[in-house]
């Protein structure tokens, strides 16, 4: 078991949002001990690969891996992109000792159906910016990334509500990303909750089953 002292937790939303959107799993995190980290960065001016370099510089400069014995991270939708990306760039400098769990809340590791048939629509183009293009199941399949720690994704279903996702996606999804496209190869563990995608952070049985995994490796049955 790992413990909650000296660690911190390192929150990243989702495309189009800020740090507020993870503000409720935050709380529960502080009411379980962790020192967290929720970070606003700007998803809808830069593409993923100079995110990660974003964060790679917020990270440093708050000196996150000197001040923590351990360093989680707890991410929603494109925010697991970003991580990943960070995880896969700067893997030589982040102190391996130091290294926590990664949990991934309906991040569409394969792409999302709903960007792949709007992704020419000048409306998206304009806001979603650069990272809005490479969210389509083509440009996610052209990104090589495994993980090297331990990583548990939380996916949503189904969500019968009006929602775009019905429109587009013809398997079980929390509205914007399907079941399927959550996983990625090397995972540790995956769990499908009755949830919506834009919900996630914000439902108790879902921060809990966070927690599990932060302190377990595992989730709850």
């Amino acid at each position: 078991m790992k413990k909650s002292g000296g660690a911190i937790v390192v929150l990243l939303h989702g495309i189009g949002h800020v740090g507020l959107n993870m503000m409720a799993i935050e709380a529960f995190l502080h009411k379980q001990g962790y020192k967290t980290r929720n970070i606003t960065y700007p998803s809808l001016l830069k593409d993923i690969s100079n995110l990660s370099k974003w964060l790679a510089t917020k990270l440093a400069k708050a000196k996150i891996w000197e001040n923590a014995s351990e360093v989680h991270f707890v991410v929603h939708s494109m925010g697991g992109l970003v991580t990943a990306q960070y995880l896969q760039d700067y893997k030589d400098q982040i102190p391996l000792e130091k290294m926590g769990r990664v949990v991934m809340l309906g991040t569409p590791n394969s792409g999302s159906e709903v960007a792949d048939a709007l992704k020419d629509n000048p409306l998206y183009k304009l806001f979603f910016g650069p990272a809005g293009q490479q969210l389509t199941t083509q440009s996610r399949k052209a990104s090589k990334i495994s993980p090297w720690y331990e990583l548990g994704v939380i996916a949503g279903a189904p969500d019968h509500r009006i929602n775009i996702g019905r429109f587009f996606i013809e398997q079980t999804h929390d509205g914007v990303v399907s079941v399927e496209s959550t996983r990625v190869e090397g995972m540790r563990a995956h769990k499908v909750m009755p949830v919506s995608h834009s919900m996630m952070a914000w439902t108790p049985s879902v921060q809990k089953q966070v927690l599990h995994f932060l302190k377990e490796g595992v989730f709850q049955e």
